[in-house]
């Protein structure tokens, strides 16, 4: 049955290789659109994903990055020295303009504490850390050349917000979507920010050894309700990770435009494998019709047909997936990275064999509908 098959699938080669390139087509419509959707979650949390701290605290109804907000010194004073912290590192992770005679280029600012041994900015190509202990200084992303008409340098000055700062190096694959993210030391960038003052909007905080998110935040009401603190939003880093992509996806728009692509291109499949197994039964009638006069089962028939669209799907899906991994290959630099995760790319492959197995159907009952007796007919 196997020979048969894989026989009667090349008999017309031409045809099969136009089928296969449908298939890989749409089918590399469905992985491209999964690729864009974990390289955009991926950015939306890498500044999650690339520190190891437990517990975020954001201002109240601030539960994913990408909200503002305002934590004032009093509160990081009040509960530093909690039993339950290890570590806790103030940030502002905010939006900021980058003016110019010429231009205005929308920025991320990113200000840390240059004594902590966690947070500081990934990938750098040029420069070092140290660099931002003077004031006024920056590590931006390499991304920033391509956006600006005059490409920056070591050395240049910018002005974000009021401020001017120096420029004294360059990172990369911290930005987010095609917004570079500036770094600088929290004093830095305090000034640079929006607004001004003794402020931070996020502490990221390592839990001591045997403490619990419940822990800290007991000890946290307790605080707040001695010095009357504000309201604060207390996140673990799967709490906020999880906020921060739902926020993308609701609120960003992201999903439906997705969801959308990834539907086209299994509807455009699964037509192609519906007229494609059909045409083949309609061309191929009399042949049908004499292996069931010889005794052909319907059980032989349906595998020979299920047979002839795993082959069909399987080498186009794997095909499509090769192709976005090589693409994904040279996209880690762009603006939204392609990304395969296996564990997706194995649900796509299970749901694509299922829905066209199902699509095969009408060509199976085409077939059980075959009089042996056709063979005969002149």
């Amino acid at each position: 049955m196997v020979n048969l098959t894989i026989n009667d699938l090349f008999h017309k080669k031409l045809k099969l290789v136009l089928i296969i390139v449908g298939l890989t087509v749409s089918l590399f419509l469905i992985q491209y659109s999964a690729g864009m959707w974990n390289g955009v979650l991926t950015r939306c949390s890498s500044i999650i994903d690339k520190w190891d701290h437990d517990v975020w605290i954001r201002d109240e109804d601030n539960e994913e990055v990408f909200g503002s907000g305002y934590l004032d010194d009093e509160i990081y004073d009040k509960i530093k020295n909690l039993k339950e912290i290890e570590e806790i590192n103030r940030l502002i992770y905010d939006y900021s303009r980058i003016e110019t005679d010429e231009e205005i280029v929308e920025c991320m600012i990113l200000g840390f504490e240059l004594s902590s041994e966690e947070v500081e900015p990934w990938d750098i190509v040029k420069g070092n850390v140290d660099n931002l202990k003077d004031a006024n200084t920056v590590i931006v992303d390499v991304s920033l050349k391509d956006i600006m008409e005059e490409t920056p340098k070591m050395g240049d000055k910018l002005t974000i917000g009021d401020v001017e700062v120096e420029i004294v190096g360059f990172c990369k694959n911290s930005r987010w979507m095609n917004t570079p993210f500036i770094w600088g030391s929290l004093e830095t960038m305090r000034k640079t920010a929006p607004w001004a003052g003794n402020w931070s909007n996020t502490y990221a905080i390592k839990l001591a050894e045997d403490a619990s998110i419940d822990d800290l935040e007991a000890s946290i009401e307790e605080v707040k309700d001695v010095y009357q603190l504000k309201d604060m939003e207390i996140l673990s880093s799967d709490e906020l990770r999880q906020n921060s992509y739902d926020f993308v996806v609701n609120e960003g728009g992201m999903g439906g435009s997705i969801y959308i692509l990834v539907f086209m291109g299994f509807f455009v499949g699964m037509i192609i494998i519906s007229i494609s197994t059909y045409q083949t039964v309609q061309e191929k009638i009399p042949e049908f019709g004499t292996l069931k006069a010889i005794g052909a089962s319907k059980g032989f028939l349906n595998k020979m047909l299920i047979g002839q669209v795993l082959i069909l799907v399987s080498v186009s899906f794997w095909l499509a997936t090769l192709l976005t991994y090589v693409l994904g290959l040279f996209s880690q630099n762009a603006v939204i990275p392609i990304i395969i995760h296996l564990p997706t790319t194995f649900l796509f492959y299970g749901l694509t064999i299922i829905t066209s197995v199902f699509c095969s159907l009408i060509a199976i009952r085409k077939v059980h509908k075959i009089d042996p007796a056709v063979v005969f007919q002149g």
